[in-house]
């Protein structure tokens, strides 16, 4: 399509404007996974509706193992069904965040499909059982109910997924058994007087099935105190069938909320477009809307089963970019909070109460001052900066966490973090300490970023940007290494060490790097040291830590938001191939798993399975290297939008629709050597490798000689 003079071209579309759902009929379905490629292990796969999550095995039909609703727990809770005395095993079974349906057959000519759903608002849900009688004869099904469990309430939510030991009492009361520990209980209620309960907690019922009959048995459950657990079972059982549809109500309610805030990738690559979907799963699957939490509503680094519910900076603060973004003044909130915490001290937050926990990380400072810098550059947001939190401003807060380990009144040095090993986490004899380079590039960002906010703010901080200078020669000085390519860290010993973390390439699209520096890093990223076929790996290959069992940062795969992290800062760095690199070694993830956890293997498809992370909040960074990186976009001080994308090879053709930024909605569609700009009713086309920007007015022009504002 050929575009005019200044770049305008006829109305037209190079790609359709299907919805991201295009496999699914309904967008109730745009989450699910097929049993048949999920590879998460039974004993991880959970469910949640933001109140509760349950653990859902998908080895046996109508099993859950744990409840778990925010204060309170049953970790060994279990609800057992049993046909002839044995248990259903499952030929198939389907995933959504809310709801898990498993399908058997109990014998020939009985077959049964099974939906455990989560019910909106309440901490409960229902298990569903249609029965299918496809003999010419005849049958009844003897169908039998086991639930037991301790029960607790629980005040501190932390990496394990918290744990119950109170002993319950089972009593019948009408038509439901209750497992009763003091004021709390466990409540299961059948919709028909036909299920009986006993105090041993086993309902049995007796299913009569003509030829070719189907019927419905509807158990309800729910956990809390005793009165609020009898109501929701109540109003479950009233109406089943309407509660199962309130919640895939509910469900597609969310989902079109998060395209009002997020924007829809369009792509004919299928597995790209998954693999974005996917990723914005956990803005839904880490949302709790909690009474009893400090932050309403509260996103956590955990869920599913109940691991990692509380907060840790070092995994919210991944999402420093999209969350301004998907949840504004929910962000802001808890910006607020981490604030609360001494961020020199501690790590992580508890939601039940906001109280700080935990050692101190040595990457606080750079996640909370790129959340504040994050959360003003992307809503436009400027008095954020003015509000107070213990004492100081939020500017001022952002200053001082820049200075952390730094004496203003010296001449600025590189910092030792000491003997704690709490950076890389490394299990063996090697270690990764003391004067690292890594943690002290990355203060470069932490000076910048401040002197951004206190410039926008009105009150230059010059001090910081020549710190910024200073650091940035005195590190290529002492730890630059030009025989490796590579920056050495100064051990125990003071001796120069070498450690091939991919920590380093986190300083991708940052100053702080010359071009030496930067093509020197960037020769280590090739498949005999950082890369193989399903991903990114956190230790080189051929390092003497690398640690076949140590997932995260220790070898075989990588955190999963390190390889969409510095993919996106090498398309910021302008190396845009790498980046697609890693980012096509990825793509298997959006159709292999429900959810992201704390780690996903590089060298085969798997995950990291020894932790209760296995649904992380950092999962969205897909999502944000796609916008802000592939994509290009980027909001300027003064309201304008510059717009650069470089699509991969593996989407040549790619469109973000209803990107919304700083006031201004527009689409972005590449098409093999162009890309166009829509806003409003104004469009450009420019070739790709030219830059757009959308003017604070909304117009569109082509802006060769404007230069994106040096975040670092």
């Amino acid at each position: 399509m050929a575009a005019d003079a200044q770049g305008n071209s006829p109305k037209g579309n190079y790609l359709s404007a299907a919805p991201a759902d295009v496999d699914h009929a309904d967008p109730v379905d745009l989450f699910t996974i097929d049993g048949q490629d999920c590879i998460t292990d039974p004993s991880q796969l959970g469910i949640i509706n933001g109140k509760l999550t349950v653990g859902t095995p998908h080895t046996r039909l109508a099993e859950i193992d744990g409840l778990w609703a925010p204060p309170y727990v049953s970790s060994d809770f279990t609800l057992r069904m049993l046909v002839l005395g044995k248990d259903v095993p499952r030929t198939s079974y389907t995933w959504w965040p809310f709801r898990v349906e498993r399908r058997g057959a109990v014998e020939e000519g009985i077959e049964v499909v099974e939906a455990t759903v989560l019910v909106p608002e309440r901490r409960g849900g229902v298990v569903a059982l249609t029965w299918s009688n496809t003999s010419a004869n005849a049958r009844t099904v003897p169908l039998r109910f086991e639930a037991k469990g301790t029960l607790d309430r629980c005040n501190f939510w932390e990496f394990r997924g918290a744990t119950s030991s109170t002993a319950t009492q089972a009593a019948v009361k009408g038509p439901a058994i209750s497992l009763t520990a003091g004021v709390l209980a466990i409540v299961l209620r059948a919709a028909s007087d036909e299920m009986k309960w006993n105090s041993m907690g086993v309902g049995e019922q007796d299913i009569a099935l003509g030829p070719g009959e189907k019927k419905t048995v509807y158990i309800a459950f729910a956990i809390g105190p005793a009165d609020e657990a009898m109501a929701a079972c109540a109003a479950i059982v009233a109406d089943p069938s309407r509660a199962i549809r309130d919640a895939e109500q509910n469900h597609r309610e969310r989902i079109a909320r998060i395209f009002e805030r997020i924007p829809r990738l369009i792509s004919p690559n299928d597995t790209f477009r998954r693999f974005y979907n996917r990723s914005l799963v956990h803005f839904l699957t880490n949302r709790w809307d909690v009474p009893e939490f400090v932050l309403h509503p509260y996103y956590s680094t955990g869920s599913i089963r109940g691991g990692c519910v509380c907060d840790y900076l070092w995994n919210y603060g991944e999402v420093w970019e999209i969350m301004p973004l998907y949840d504004p003044a929910a962000h802001g909130e808890h910006i607020q909070q981490f604030l609360k915490t001494d961020l020199t001290t501690h790590f992580a937050f508890n939601p039940i109460d906001g109280s700080a926990f935990g050692p101190w990380y040595m990457i606080n400072q750079e996640k909370i001052i790129g959340m504040i810098y994050y959360h003003v550059k992307n809503t436009g947001d400027m008095a954020f900066l003015d509000r107070v939190v213990d004492g100081k401003t939020i500017l001022e807060h952002a200053i001082v966490n820049a200075l952390v380990r730094d004496d203003p009144s010296q001449p600025v040095a590189l910092i030792d973090y000491g003997p704690s090993n709490s950076h890389l986490e490394l299990r063996r004899q090697y270690r990764y300490n003391h004067v690292m380079p890594d943690l002290n590039g990355r203060r470069h960002a932490n000076y910048l970023r401040a002197a951004r906010l206190a410039e926008w703010a009105g009150k230059p901080a010059p001090q910081l940007v020549a710190r910024a200078a200073a650091l940035k020669t005195l590190l290529k000085e002492k730890l630059w290494n030009p025989r490796t390519r590579w920056f050495d860290f100064i051990n125990e010993q003071g001796q120069p060490e070498t450690r091939y973390t991919v920590q380093m390439f986190k300083l991708f699209g940052s100053s702080v790097l010359d071009e030496e520096e930067e093509l020197g890093l960037l020769e280590h990223l090739n498949t005999r040291e950082f890369l193989s076929e399903y991903g990114l790996h956190s230790m080189a290959k051929g390092d003497p830590s690398y640690d076949p069992a140590d997932v995260d940062n220790g070898g075989p795969g990588a955190c999963t938001c390190f390889p969409p992290q510095i993919a996106e800062r090498l398309y910021k760095a302008g190396h845009a191939d790498a980046a697609g690199d890693i980012l096509r070694r990825c793509l298997w993830w959006g159709e292999r798993l429900p959810y992201w956890g704390d780690s996903i293997v590089a060298e085969r498809i798997d995950y990291r399975r020894d932790t209760p992370l296995q649904c992380t909040i950092d999962g969205t960074t897909v999502v944000q290297c796609v916008m802000f990186g592939m994509f290009g976009i980027d909001a300027q001080r003064d309201g304008v939008i510059l717009i650069s994308p470089r699509p991969p090879a593996f989407a040549p053709q790619a469109k973000l629709q209803s990107v919304r930024l700083r006031g201004k909605v527009f689409d972005v569609e590449c098409d093999g050597q162009q890309f166009r700009v829509c806003c409003g009713r104004k469009e450009i086309v420019v070739p790709i490798g030219q830059t757009v920007a959308i003017g604070a007015d909304g117009s569109l022009t082509r802006a060769p000689d404007r230069k994106r504002e040096a975040e670092f």
